[in-house]
């Protein structure tokens, strides 16, 4: 195949010993214009290469499968109710509010009408109600960015009353009687040094009817450019907790008190994990020190020990790890994973489990809707193959009813979802969900899609397979392997393949995809992996570990050049997760796994399909490049594509219409890779 001239600048670096090659450093450079025009003569071949006819057939189809409304499960605030909703036809989901639940619904933000006339994709990020709802804080961000935009808007008006900031952060809490707020945010452009402008966070406070130019700032000044700052409010308003962390691994909790403005440690130096909700008399510690699967304690609001030999227990460890909690004003409503799917539980303000929230058999809890300051609740599961269900609680009645049902071209009795477990390299057994169609046969040549994370705690949960209805209907079967480094079972889960031990990641994945093959589902001929961020380094990884084993790759947003990883973004950020390249000994191990370092030009590599986003402010689109032209530059049997979306960031598509393009163009690449019968 004949790529587009990518030159190669031959750099040899001696990295503590290491002769270190990186030839295609120029790549990094993704502003200048030869790497703007590499770039768009890449995207032209992608297009090209990939069937356009094919790509166009499916991304119908795609349009097809999502011609449905879909709803979240409602905020409730006195009687009244906020949530997001996308009818057919809208590139984007609205916020809406209504009186009671079968109110006339009024719309409160849309951003498909901020992006009208503007050239850009506006959309909206994430958005807080108020307490008496009286108000909503939202943030909203341009093509992908994850600089965002902070307004508030008065929902009796519907009208916006000031803008707050223009690098708003993500957490943020209001004051209970709606005055104010106190929010997290980043410096203004140009007061840091380039790259570190999502560094630097600081949380201030902001009072509705003041000048943003007069909020105080209260926490921030000589900490860590790195910290990641979560706000917690008690119920009266007197306590903030303040939770910093560089990494994922710990968080310490420092108290604001609002009447004094004075600032003191909590729980700080404990290499562990800490969330804190607040009752109107207590304080609950959500926290994986010494109970890997988590326990919740509690302590005296009045005097909240610093010690958490003095906390005390409220909901133990359990066999099963605990993914989320939410508040009722008298319940505590907590998410379980168990084998990688999650079930709900009801327990009293004593800690004792009182009720198990109802879901069918196979179905897996999506999400929880619910605050301190009511008692109703909504819920939502979803399986593989069944679309999202919405629950309600009626408090008045002790009673749960169905809300609403999401709607699908997919008929779910012709399908099935397994779950079997395979031993990995070490032993370990791990966990790997199978969907297909009933009538296939396991004849091993079925075209196969394995996914996979693995990183950050991260758990791979059931979901419904909407963006994959055209391959599971033309009898295609995808995989998710439930590798360790995620969160699946907890924080050992996490530890044990991280840093040093991060090729067990690599091994059980690998090992996944041979228990496919070993099952006659597939073979190497018909097999395609596919991950995203983290994942896409999963991917790419064993691709150069395991050529053979694979027929094609789709490595999306990928990190690959983990000796440089931390120069870029927020990267460093992901030390605790992959080591530090500027440690002798953990550059060592890393050089052993960076797929960038190890390509063989004697080998011949599956096909691949590298995407990324010209606006990905997390993963630096250089790795992508720096890899997808290494691989093109050995002219192998398979190709290598690279594509990049403009517009667009480490999320991907923030529009419908870009969504069903995109995914067609991954499903279109993997049906004619693998030979499914289109």
């Amino acid at each position: 195949m004949k790529y587009p001239a990518t030159p190669t600048k031959n750099l040899v670096e001696n990295i503590h010993g290491y002769k270190v090659e990186d030839n295609y450093r120029w790549l990094e450079n993704i502003s200048s214009k030869p790497v703007k025009s590499w770039i768009n003569t890449q995207n032209k071949l992608t297009d090209q290469v990939i069937s356009p006819k094919l790509q166009s057939k499916l991304e119908k189809e795609l349009e097809t499968a999502f011609r449905f409304p879909s709803l979240s499960a409602p905020r409730a605030r006195h009687g009244v109710y906020f949530g997001w909703e996308r009818k057919v036809g809208q590139e984007q989901s609205i916020v809406y509010m209504q009186r009671g639940l079968r109110g006339k619904k009024r719309i409160l933000i849309d951003p498909n009408n901020l992006s009208k006339n503007t050239g850009h994709v506006i959309s909206l990020e994430s958005w807080f109600v108020s307490h008496k709802g009286d108000y909503v804080a939202y943030r909203t961000s341009v093509d992908g960015s994850e600089l965002a935009v902070l307004k508030v808007m008065d929902v009796k008006t519907g009208k916006d009353i000031e803008k707050i900031s223009d690098n708003s952060s993500w957490s943020l809490t209001w004051l209970p009687d709606d005055s104010g707020f106190f929010y997290t945010a980043h410096p203004k452009l140009g007061t840091v040094p380039k790259g570190e402008e999502r560094y630097h966070e600081k949380t201030y406070f902001h009072k509705i009817g003041t000048k943003p130019i007069s909020d105080k700032q209260i926490f921030g000044d000589g900490r860590p450019k790195e910290d990641m700052t979560v706000l917690y409010l008690s119920v009266d308003g007197r306590w903030l907790i303040i939770s910093a962390s560089l990494d994922w691994e710990r968080y310490d909790l420092y108290l604001y008190d609002t009447k004094t403005c004075k600032t003191s440690d909590l729980i700080v130096g404990y290499n562990a994990k800490f969330e804190i909700v607040f009752t109107k008399e207590h304080m609950l510690l959500f926290t994986n020190y010494q109970a890997p699967n988590y326990r919740i304690l509690y302590s005296d609001l009045k005097t909240p020990p610093n010690d958490l030999k003095l906390w005390k227990r409220l909901i133990p460890e359990r066999k099963h790890n605990i993914d989320y909690y939410w508040l009722t004003t008298d319940k505590i409503l907590v998410a379980y994973q168990i084998n990688g799917s999650v079930k709900g539980y009801e327990f009293d303000y004593c800690g004792k489990e009182i009720a198990v929230i109802p879901m069918p058999k196979h179905a897996s809890l999506t999400e929880i809707s619910a605050n301190k300051y009511e008692t109703e609740y909504f819920y939502t599961y979803a399986s593989f193959i069944t679309p999202q269900v919405t629950m309600h609680y009626n408090p008045e009645t002790r009673k749960y009813s169905e809300l609403f049902r999401l709607k699908s071209t997919l008929n779910e009795t012709d399908y099935e979802v397994k779950q079997e477990w395979f031993h990995s390299k070490d032993g370990t057994k791990v966990p790997m969900y199978i969907i297909h169609h009933r009538n296939i046969k396991l004849d091993g040549k079925n075209p196969t899609i394995l996914s996979g994370y693995g990183g950050f705690e991260s758990s791979n949960l059931p979901y419904f397979l909407r963006n994959l209805v055209p391959w599971l209907m033309r009898g295609g079967i995808f995989a998710i392997a439930n590798i360790r480094g995620g969160g699946e079972f907890g924080k050992t889960w996490h530890t044990s393949a991280i840093r040093k031990n991060k090729q067990k990641s690599y091994d059980d994945f690998i090992a996944a995809a041979e228990h496919l093959i070993a099952k006659n589902y597939t073979n190497n001929q018909h097999l395609g992996i596919q991950g995203g961020s983290n994942g896409g380094l999963l991917v790419s990884t064993v691709a150069v570990q395991k050529p053979n084993l694979f027929k094609a790759v789709v490595s999306q947003v990928p990190l690959t050049d983990m000796v440089r990883f931390p120069k870029f973004l927020i990267a460093s950020r992901w030390i605790s997760e992959y080591g530090d390249p500027n440690d002798p000994k953990e550059l060592k191990y890393i050089l052993r796994y960076s797929p960038y370092h190890n390509v063989d030009k004697r080998k011949n590599y599956p096909a691949f399909l590298f995407t990324t986003a010209v606006n990905d402010t997390r993963v630096h689109p250089m790795h992508a490049y720096k890899m997808g032209a290494l691989l093109q530059s050995l002219n192998g049997k398979e190709p290598v594509l690279i594509y990049t979306q403009n517009s667009a960031g480490h999320t991907g598509a923030q529009t419908m219409s870009r969504l069903y393009k995109n995914q067609a163009r991954v499903l279109a690449f993997f049906a004619e890779q693998l030979d499914l019968k289109v």
